[in-house]
């Protein structure tokens, strides 16, 4: 038996081609895990627009095809070897209905396929996936349409410079960094361990002294990441500290390490002092590979995967 027991796919479309009940099958596969599909019909606009009589009788008769498609898409896989049921869930706004209902199923994993926002969108709006990761207090992994089924290397990123509550930021940074060793460990995937740093607003008039300060600073910032990165047992040469913006770096070594898979914190626990919530959901708006989303209340209330 392996990390997961119980999966969850979410589904907007009712698209055999989805990545995200393609991942979701094959980690069942390699973990002994159910997988629960879950549609989310939630009307068009040009029904919403008509009269509501008979909207409400074009609605029933859309959401009825709907659900014949999302049975018929399960009949797909008979002979996965695979326990796969199916539900859907109709909602004028899936965000208020669906969260609830997956919060009460309580599944160790929910899988969606993700979803492209603007930073306008994310202004004037709150996208699906953002509504998601803030109000499921579990792991959700977001999956683009390129991305393999199982991953083969895993990033985790944790943010290791200084904040008024080092206790609570490593507990943080430990219980992504054990998520993240179970999801490699299930998948025998190469685990990566990435902080990125910032030094733009260092100054000084001589720049000698500059550079020394630097260099000094530098080196104050990566003590507590090479710690953090030997007490879980993370191999030297999977270690990178890395100067410059959050985003920019995750993204850039996504690339340099041919990621699959990369582990953040969702949202901000208490005596955190960075966003590193807005970091994750910008990472999600244009994910570069897989994004698993990690809210700290997962660490609240349970002990951190075993990873042996």
């Amino acid at each position: 038996m392996g990390q997961f027991r119980q999966l969850l796919v979410l589904l907007t479309e009712v698209d055999p081609h989805s990545a995200a009940l393609r991942s979701g099958l094959a980690l069942a596969h390699v973990s002994g895990a159910s997988v629960h599909v879950l549609g989310l019909f939630e009307p068009s606009e040009e029904h919403l627009l008509r009269e509501e009589r008979l909207n409400e009788a074009d609605i029933k008769r859309q959401y009825d095809h709907y659900c014949v498609q999302l049975r018929a898409l399960a009949e797909r896989h008979p002979g996965t070897g695979v326990t796969l049921t199916v539900d859907s869930l109709a909602a004028d706004d899936i965000r208020s209905e669906a969260i609830p209902y997956i919060s009460e199923l309580q599944p160790d994993l929910v899988i969606k396929d993700s979803e492209s926002a603007s930073a306008l969108a994310r202004l004037f709006g709150t996208p699906l996936d953002s509504a998601l990761m803030r109000g499921f207090k579990g792991l959700t992994l977001f999956v683009p349409k390129a991305a393999v089924s199982l991953p083969r290397r895993v990033l985790v990123a944790v943010d290791t410079c200084f904040s008024e509550t080092p206790e609570v930021q490593e507990r943080f940074n430990r219980g992504l960094i054990r998520v993240a060793q179970a999801l490699a460990l299930q998948c025998d995937a190469a685990l990566h361990l990435l902080s990125a740093y910032n030094l733009a607003g260092v100054f000084a008039a001589d720049m000698n002294v500059t550079e020394a300060w630097i260099d000094e600073l530098r080196a104050a910032l990566q003590e507590p990441f090479n710690a953090l990165a030997e007490a879980e047992g993370v191999a030297p040469d999977r270690r990178h500290f890395v100067e410059g913006g959050s985003v920019q770096v995750i993204r850039e070594q996504v690339v340099a390490l041919e990621v699959d898979a990369v582990v953040m914190g969702v949202v901000q626990p208490k005596g955190l002092d960075k966003l590193l919530g807005d970091t994750t959901e910008r990472m999600v708006g244009h994910p570069p590979c897989s994004v698993l989303a990690v809210h700290p209340h997962v660490f609240e209330t349970q002990e951190p995967w075993p990873c042996n």
